[in-house]
């Protein structure tokens, strides 16, 4: 889904789409409990809906006192609540009821597509909360579902009763994680914004719209006693083909991680705390589009960007922080050659604390450039400087273990097959080659999935703190904080996890269908500390910084399996 392309699609086309009478496709078969059933819905926000069932698949809707209009429908149950989805007919419009059918308390979506002008495909979404009157009771009812963090930080896996399998993951409030585990391309890490909502202790209600992708509306219902589902999807494939179905899943609970807000702390408010926050408009909410921040620029652009504004290191950014690693003047007075497997070579003089030159065998002169190198391991330095001239502004990323002989190097640049503005990268894998330094004929480092399930926070400053899910071999998501300390906005990217030694491991990510820039860094898990590189196209020029963070283990997901499964 990841890197799907997605068709801007007209409001006549989605109407096209939905067809006269829509109705949820499904494998298994719907819950008929409810006919001959009139239940009238009173919202908190003053919507009335009456719904008039007359058989297992359709019912009469009234809103508001309106003309009543034949609709299909089709519903779930599991324990007490059921789920009931209807689209109206001759709209783009439909209502997702939550009925629990214990308490008479109900949550209703509110659900519609060409509200979001820029993609008509996306549903919108508004949440109503309310009661309704049915054969088993009348009148108000005490007491509503509401939002909730109680399901915050957990992750899950599900397979469907139509064969889809898909990893979840909850390290925010108003944001969630997938990665589609049946997906015959390959499964990446991608983040919607998200709603979380208690119906009591056993029963939680999570949806997700997939914006920025296909626009995909998703409603659960989840029991957590047995670990199950049932769920509608509503929304227009890559395909442009109407998928709206609804669907039964067991699962189960692959872990957890840390949460950091205050104890006493349920969930039950968002505190966004930036300007735009809280909701203006029917539908508002809080949403993440790198895409619509950072449109696509020629390489033109970029090229003119480089010629006013190429920065390298020293550089203000949310993530130059006060928890840097110090400096290393390690390589300072060092010559060495690093030898990559089928790839580079390069010779370095490292001449002082900021300053080194390289150049390639054969090559009579020196190129000069400026660096910055720490030590994030003991005696494996980590350093980056560019190819200064190279036409796509190379850069490279590069460790050193000068106990074993053994290096990597993160080699990138501007441009790759998908964006003319977006970082692209390749890691070598090699050897040192020094005075006094034996390196091994065989052995090199390698890529590795020992942090896949793994969760840390990162806290680069004051001002900068974040949560990394390592949520597949080749993905990950990070959550920002919110004031408060629940997790936020999210984001994911596709990534290089690589062991350098039992105490380092190396890390590169392309924020790709974003701002293009490519981070890298070199984790010590004894440290608890990492020191890293940030590069790419930003602020209309092109530039290296660096970067360092303390971390703190927010615990582990166990799932590694399912990607063994995989690839087997």
């Amino acid at each position: 889904m990841f890197f799907y392309i997605y068709n801007k699609l007209t409001p006549e086309a989605i109407a096209a789409g939905l067809g006269s009478r829509p109705a949820a496709a499904g494998a298994t078969a719907g819950y008929t409990g409810l006919a001959g059933e009139e239940l009238a819905v009173h919202l908190d926000t003053g919507i009335q809906l009456v719904l008039k069932v007359e058989s297992g698949d359709s019912l009469l809707l009234s809103e508001n006192g309106g003309e009543a209009v034949s609709c299909a429908y089709r519903a779930l149950k599991i324990r007490e609540a059921v789920l009931l989805s209807l689209m109206v007919p001759g709209t783009v419009r439909g209502w997702q009821l939550i009925l629990d059918t214990a308490t008479r308390k109900v949550t209703v979506f509110e659900t519609w597509f060409c509200g979001y002008e820029p993609a008509n495909r996306e549903v919108q979404r508004e949440i109503h909360y309310g009661y309704m009157d049915w054969s088993k009771g009348s009148g108000e009812v005490e007491g509503r579902h509401g939002l909730t963090n109680r399901l915050e930080c957990r992750g899950l896996h599900w397979k469907d009763d139509m064969g889809v399998e898909i990893l979840n993951f909850f390290p925010s409030v108003c944001y969630s994680s997938m990665v589609e585990l049946s997906d015959p391309r390959g499964g990446i890490t991608v983040c919607a914004p998200s709603d979380y909502i208690k119906i009591n202790d056993v029963l939680y209600i999570y949806s997700r719209v997939e914006c920025e992708y296909s626009g995909t509306f998703v409603l659960e219902v989840l029991d957590m006693y047995k670990v199950q589902n049932i769920g509608v999807r509503l929304g227009f494939d890559d395909k442009d083909a109407l998928d709206y179905r609804m669907y039964t899943a067991d699962g189960c609970v692959t872990g957890a991680g840390a949460t950091f807000e205050g104890m006493t702390d349920y969930g039950t408010e968002i505190k966004l705390g930036f300007p735009g926050a809280r909701e203006k408009k029917k539908g508002q909410r809080a949403v993440y589009r790198p895409r619509l921040m950072h449109p696509e620029i020629p390489f033109s652009t970029v090229q003119e960007y480089a010629k006013k504004n190429f920065r390298q290191f020293g550089g203000s950014s949310v993530m130059n922080s006060y928890n840097e690693m110090p400096l290393s003047d390690f390589m300072v007075g060092k010559s060495f050659t690093v030898r990559y497997d089928n790839g580079p070579v390069w010779e370095y003089k490292v001449t002082g604390l900021r300053e080194l030159q390289w150049r390639e065998p054969g090559e009579e002169s020196w190129h000069t450039e400026i660096y910055q190198a720490y030590e994030p391991a003991e005696d494996l330095i980590f350093f980056s400087h560019f190819h200064t001239g190279h036409p796509r502004y190379r850069n490279v990323c590069i460790a050193i273990d000068f106990r074993y002989g053994l290096t990597t190097c993160i080699d990138a640049h501007i441009g790759n097959e998908r964006s003319n503005f977006e970082a692209w990268h390749t890691a070598w894998f090699g050897v040192l080659e020094m005075e006094g330094i034996t390196p091994p004929l065989v052995r090199r480092h390698g890529y590795t999935d020992e942090l896949v399930g793994k969760s840390f926070a990162w806290i680069y400053s004051d001002t900068m703190t974040s949560i990394h899910v390592y949520s597949s071999p080749e993905s990950y998501s990070w959550t920002i904080f919110l004031p408060n300390g629940s997790g936020g906005l999210m984001w994911s990217s596709p990534c290089l996890y690589i062991k350098l030694r039992d105490d380092a491991y190396l890390m590169s990510w392309i924020e790709e269908t974003c701002n293009g820039n490519q981070g890298t860094f070199v984790f010590n898990p004894n440290l608890m500390h990492d020191a890293g590189f940030f590069y790419g196209v930003e602020d209309e020029g092109v530039k290296v910084n660096a970067f360092g963070a303390y971390a703190r283990h927010c615990g582990e997901f166990d799932i590694k399996k399912y990607f063994d499964k995989k690839v087997k």
